[in-house]
């Protein structure tokens, strides 16, 4: 089927900060599609406000926040705990006095003297090679603190606040996306004006850095509410292979649109992307180590199509956002869709903007587009 034009999918008159609006910004995340693609997609697949939404590879929850923000009930899935994490932070409502407390904390903590904090426990094998002793020494103060939250909404907020500065303040260079150590404390930064960077000196503050970043979010998580509509919006840490291992009224009511972007093969090792935060946080990474596309990508996309396949309603639509490669992932996805009842109707192309998290080789990609029969 030749590619179907309606539309432009480049999005090409759209600046970042365009798609860092509300709950968008909150963490880092690679190969996040922007959230006007699942706008968009909700506004042309799923008309009523009753049609749900379901993205199996769910991320950050782009996804999910797009759907909340236009009424749609949804649900996300992921592999990834710290996903799962941060896609809950995006949508679910804090109890306002637990994290002004813990906030007010961190500014008094911010003031008092910090380069003579140790850390008392050992937190992953060579913690003390990714952070300075008195950055251990903060992490340790605010992570007991935060175990006194006693709403489980709130803690998981300034958790996921703390992951999104954990980079920046350990030894890990700042020009490098995968977490990296340089072979000195002193190094140049390439990527922000080949500046000198002094591990050992540099001033590292996580209270005044926490407190800033709860402070913005909050605002953020504020505005979101109350844009948003108070529909049912889940994040589930399953598989996207085998849907009957998820608990959810959601599958078994009949999904009407399934948006996704399924891992780049062989492009990301999000395990050790995330690394400190998992290991800081110590998640169970065993659903990671049996990440989609670690054997076969091909193999395991058709498992997840079946999945798919059984959930959606009759004349359901799922749309999967796959990169062009020159092995013709894309090509051979688009075939897939009949051996499980879809047909595919229609086919978008865009350019990608930004090459970066290791995918320069994708310079753009299709969005697939499939009804159930």
């Amino acid at each position: 089927m030749a590619a179907n034009n309606r539309g432009n999918w480049n999005f090409s008159d759209i600046a970042h900060k365009e798609t860092q609006y509300l709950t968008h910004c909150f963490h880092p995340y690679p190969a996040k599609f922007i959230p006007q693609i699942p706008r968009r997609l909700i506004e042309m697949y799923a008309p009523r406000r009753e049609d749900e939404v379901l993205d199996p590879f769910c991320g950050s929850g782009t996804t999910l926040v797009e759907a909340k923000l236009m009424g749609r009930p949804s649900l996300g899935i992921d592999t990834n705990p710290l996903a799962i994490m941060i896609s809950r932070s995006k949508v679910n409502p804090i109890k306002k006095k637990q994290l002004e407390k813990f906030i007010i904390w961190l500014e008094n903590w911010k003031q008092k003297e910090l380069k003579t904090l140790r850390p008392h426990r050992t937190f992953f094998h060579d913690d003390s090679a990714w952070f300075r002793e008195d950055v251990l020494g903060q992490i340790e103060l605010i992570l007991e603190e935060i175990k006194k939250v006693q709403d489980s909404n709130t803690r998981n907020f300034i958790k996921v606040a703390l992951s999104s500065i954990l980079k920046g303040v350990s030894n890990a260079r700042m020009d490098r996306i995968m977490p990296a150590l340089p072979r000195k404390p002193v190094y140049v930064d390439h990527k922000h004006y080949d500046r000198m960077v002094d591990n050992d000196k540099r001033n590292i503050n996580v209270f005044a850095r926490l407190s800033s970043r709860l402070k913005l979010m909050q605002s953020r998580l504020e505005l979101f509410l109350s844009a948003a509509s108070n529909v049912r919006t889940i994040a589930y840490l399953g598989d996207a292979r085998n849907f009957e291992k998820i608990n959810s009224d959601f599958l078994e009511e009949g999904i009407k649109l399934v948006i996704t972007s399924p891992p780049y093969w062989s492009a990301f090792d999000y395990k050790k992307l995330h690394q400190l935060s998992i290991n800081l946080f110590n998640l169970r990474t065993k659903s990671l180590d049996a990440e989609i596309g670690r054997k076969n990508f091909l193999n395991d996309m058709e498992r997840v199509y079946d999945q798919i396949s059984k959930h959606l309603v009759e004349r359901g639509i799922f749309c999967l956002i796959i990169g062009r490669s020159k092995r013709g992932i894309n090509r051979r996805l688009a075939d897939v869709g009949c051996r499980y009842g879809m047909l595919l109707c229609e086919k978008f192309a865009r350019r990608i903007r930004n090459h970066s998290f290791f995918v320069k080789g994708i310079k753009s990609e299709e969005i697939l587009v499939f009804q159930k029969r």
